[in-house]
């Protein structure tokens, strides 16, 4: 089976680089079994990046592939948690696994 590929995330995921990182998540899930995206550089992040990732991880389940984070920093789980989310596939409502 091939490995997922992976997107490495810039410093900043908020709304102002949601079209961006949009057009990013959309390329990168093409044609892939699978997407993880390095979290390891991301310094500020909004709900309009959770938002981004699990409505692509939606997307990508629909086809059968997958979706994962890795390397979430303190920011990325905080924004995820706030939303209501564990910051890790697949992005369920659990407010008792959180990182």
């Amino acid at each position: 089976m091939a490995e997922p590929a992976t997107l490495t995330l810039p410093p900043e995921c908020t709304l102002r680089t949601a079209q961006a990182l949009q057009a990013d998540l959309l390329a990168a899930l093409d044609g892939a079994p699978g997407l993880l995206l390095d979290c390891a550089a991301v310094e500020k992040v909004d709900v309009t990046f959770v938002q981004l990732v699990v409505a692509a991880a939606k997307s990508a389940g629909a086809r059968g592939a997958t979706l994962d984070l890795t390397n979430p920093p303190d920011a990325v789980a905080a924004a995820f948690r706030r939303a209501g989310f564990t910051p890790h596939a697949p992005f369920a409502a659990d407010t008792a696994s959180a990182l």
